[in-house]
């Protein structure tokens, strides 16, 4: 049972006086945060709410990020590859000259000589790097220069050229997620970019009675492909094809070894699983381990756009009007037409990115404005309710004065 007493009055009056600081306080942090929620308990179901909105704003500035990232790195790629481009007309109108063979060999080494300086030039496009340092055209080994070329004698150069081009960069290339579960490639690997022809590997191996005697797997462009015991080269020719690879495999009739093609110009990628001699036991790879190690009577054809620029000035060096106007020629056409589809295809990816840069740049506010509804405070009615709440404050204090008994220091006058 409550205790009545003279210290009753006062002490009810204190706690509710110290309640309704307690709720001015708090009515202060809210305006001083311009949030309407201290704590879960002020709204649950908006506290919910409210995270998970923060949530998903978070994700779309991401997202936002990333597609911006990722489109200004695309437009400075394009750039390059437009230059080279233009590098493989000019180098195409020199072999169209050659080829007439109404020039001397002193004329058409003259050509040469500007051949090989496109051909430097090409290269160094091809090293690009962004402007964060990276190398925009090594896949997803973008700290590693893509490409190096070999230099060598070179007959009719009048010095070291360079004979060889190859690839260092990566097979794929690193996504950017611009939507929740949606990648897009933040840029194209060098060795489709810069490829020329389709490539194609022929084994030196007669492959009619061959079986695989236990569970292995190959890798064809990154692409795990497992093989069982017993498995035959048409069962294997049956399982690349369905792969999903960018890989057509077949079987050379006259030779009876299994043959690898692309389906478009890029380098493959073939290597055999770990501790598995699938590829190697066909004449494809040496069987050295390291991937596109190709066996020595392995037939390999299909080559980048280097090699045939090469050919060409090996060619003009040489006064082969013929080779220039045909196999040459041939080649450099495959090659811009390699390359004009990349080029449409980085085209059709910022497409994408502008569009989705767009859709963000709507999406971002409407749940912004969703989070503000339920988080935002009304700050012209917390005014309100803070002064409504002072002027109760103000009239409890005066009250307690008249009504409040008298103190000791009353008695003491």
């Amino acid at each position: 049972m409550r205790r009545v007493s003279t210290d009753m009055m006062n002490t009810d009056m204190q706690y509710w006086l110290r309640r309704r600081e307690d709720a001015m306080a708090a009515q202060e942090s809210r305006m001083n945060r311009q949030e309407r929620l201290n704590g879960l308990r002020d709204d649950p179901l908006a506290a919910a709410r409210s995270v998970r909105y923060e949530s998903v704003v978070g994700r779309l500035e991401r997202y936002e990020d990333n597609v911006r990232y990722t489109l200004d790195r695309s437009r400075i790629a394009e750039g390059y590859m437009r230059q080279a481009q233009d590098i493989m007309q000019r180098v195409r109108e020199l072999a169209v000259t050659g080829a007439t063979g109404t020039f001397t060999k002193e004329d058409t080494a003259a050509m040469a000589v500007e051949v090989d300086q496109l051909l430097a030039e090409l290269v160094s496009l091809a090293n690009a790097r962004g402007p964060d340092g990276d190398f925009l055209f090594a896949g997803d080994k973008s700290h590693t220069e893509p490409f190096r070329a070999l230099t060598s004698f070179v007959e009719g150069a009048g010095g070291p050229a360079v004979t060889a081009v190859d690839y260092l960069g990566g097979l794929g290339t690193p996504r950017a997620e611009i939507s929740e579960a949606s990648y897009l490639p933040m840029n194209l690997p060098g060795d489709s970019v810069f490829w020329a022809e389709r490539q194609r590997i022929a084994g030196g191996a007669d492959a009619t009675g061959y079986r695989v005697l236990e569970a292995s797997s190959i890798f064809l462009d990154g692409q795990e492909i497992r093989l069982r015991p017993g498995d035959t080269v048409q069962a294997i020719i049956a399982k690349i094809n369905d792969s999903g690879a960018p890989v057509k495999a077949s079987l050379d009739p006259s030779r009876n070894a299994l043959v690898l093609e692309g389906t478009n110009a890029h380098r493959l990628r073939v290597e055999d699983g770990s501790g598995a001699r699938v590829l190697a036991d066909l004449g494809i790879l040496s069987g050295s381990g390291v991937p596109s190690d190709y066996a020595p009577t392995a037939r390999v054809s299909g080559g980048s756009i280097f090699d045939t620029v090469i050919a060409l000035r090996d060619a003009l060096n040489k006064g082969d009007h013929l080779d220039v106007g045909g196999r040459v020629l041939a080649s450099l056409d495959a090659g811009m037409g390699n390359l004009g589809a990349r080029l449409a295809e980085a085209g059709s990816m910022m497409e994408r990115l502008e569009m989705a840069g767009l859709r963000l740049n709507k999406e971002i506010p409407d749940t912004t404005a969703l989070l503000a509804a339920e988080k935002d405070l009304d700050f012209a009615q917390a005014v309100t309710d803070l002064k409504m709440m002072e002027y109760a404050r103000t009239a409890s204090l005066q009250m307690a004065g008249r009504v409040l008994p008298q103190t000791l220091l009353d008695f003491l006058k």
